[in-house]
């Protein structure tokens, strides 16, 4: 014989032939719901809990947290408005970072301390670029089933874990050093680095320009696709932002080379790349890289990244005075954070501004920092 019993107004209680406590109640999906326990006061428990979720509308189904993040994950990379880079980018991640882990865990059993756990094995195999990108696209994934009301909140709330830490912070080269790299690296080369540097173009961006992207005269680059080796293939769309889209003016002694290049090195068709290999085909990043650690080396200089002749450019760039709204135009940065990080990063403009105080303090002239920055480049241009 089973027993009922009402737990205040929300479900019932029974007791079960076994001896066993049953809870069930009606949720707000008008679904049954039912549990089991060995003692009434744990069927009331758990009815009180189901009651104050409703009551507090954080009630959800329990049966959809069972959903895998394999799942979740499957239906995250087929979305329709992934650029296809993203999209080879975000199964490569998930396939070689986060599967092996993630693949048969509900989502309601992800919890910080497991993601913690993961992330900290992950961080002696997994290099910090792809271990960032692994940690944004598994919050990705729990943020939608928080939208979907599947889970309460995200699991992973580990500070900065999204951002790279790079082994050592980046820095700017002199001009002299980009100089000097340029005339390391093998001659069609040569123009490549100093469109990076001076131009700050992604290297994806650079790779893929072709001839028709290029004005005659090598002094403008029309940026509107970047290139990416993804998955074993290539894959062309646009820059990494839509503010990527952009017309780029070079320095004139910058398109000098690259008019020079055009007229010895690439193909007349308007469709070849610019800064392709011997064989017409898309510069791999892990190639030049190679290349390019050892011109690093013949030069005598420390440890340089490919991508800080991007570095260098933004920096370069911010010294000559360039706004915010101009220095993300011509980097193709979508917001200010990351121009505003390169106007702050040139040292010596700190002692510019004491010397200008330090003359008006003192009654003497004072020279405007932007007159005196033209001065100095007008004598090192004699020099």
């Amino acid at each position: 014989m089973r027993t009922r019993s009402r737990a205040s107004g929300f479900g019932h209680v029974d007791k079960l032939p076994s001896g066993r406590w049953r809870a069930r109640y009606t949720g707000p999906d008008a679904r049954r719901r039912s549990a089991s326990f060995t003692t009434k006061a744990d069927a009331r428990a758990w009815l009180a809990t189901a009651q104050a979720d409703v009551v507090r509308k954080a009630w959800r189904a329990p049966e959809a947290g069972r959903r895998t993040l394999g799942a979740y994950a499957a239906d995250y990379v087929a979305r329709s408005d992934l650029r296809e880079s993203t999209r080879g980018l975000y199964a490569s991640l998930w396939r070689h970072h986060l599967a092996s882990t993630w693949e048969t865990v509900a989502v309601a059993d992800v919890t910080p301390q497991r993601v913690r756990q993961w992330h900290e094995r992950a961080t002696r195999t997994t290099r910090p670029t792809a271990l960032a990108q692994s940690y944004r696209l598994l919050r990705s994934l729990l943020s939608v089933a928080v939208t979907d009301n599947v889970i309460a909140a995200n699991s992973c709330r580990l500070r900065s874990a999204g951002t790279p830490k790079p082994a050592r912070p980046s820095r700017a080269l002199t001009v002299t050093e980009v100089q000097e790299l340029a005339a390391a690296v093998p001659e069609r080369y040569c123009a490549l680095v100093l469109v990076l540097a001076f131009g700050g173009l992604r290297f994806g961006e650079a790779t893929a320009l072709r001839r028709c992207d290029v004005s005659p005269d090598g002094s403008a680059l029309t940026v509107e696709r970047s290139a990416r080796h993804v998955g074993g293939r290539w894959l062309v769309g646009p820059p990494k932002t839509d503010a990527g889209i952009r017309t780029v003016i070079l320095p004139a002694f910058v398109a000098a080379a690259v008019e020079a290049h055009l007229g010895g090195r690439v193909p007349a068709d308007v469709e070849a790349l610019v800064f392709g290999t011997a064989s017409g085909n898309f510069l791999a990043r892990s190639n030049f890289g190679a290349t390019f650690r050892r011109a690093v080396e013949v030069c005598g200089l420390p440890p340089v990244r490919v991508h800080e002749l991007r570095h260098t450019g933004a920096t370069l760039a911010a010294a000559t005075g360039a706004s915010t709204a101009e220095l993300m135009h011509r980097l193709g940065h979508a917001s200010p954070a990351a121009a505003l990080v390169y106007q702050h990063a040139v040292a010596h403009r700190d002692a510019e501004i004491a010397r200008a105080l330090d003359a008006l303090a003192t009654g003497g002239e004072v020279v405007p920092i932007q007159a005196a920055r033209g001065t100095s480049r007008k004598r090192a241009g004699a020099r």
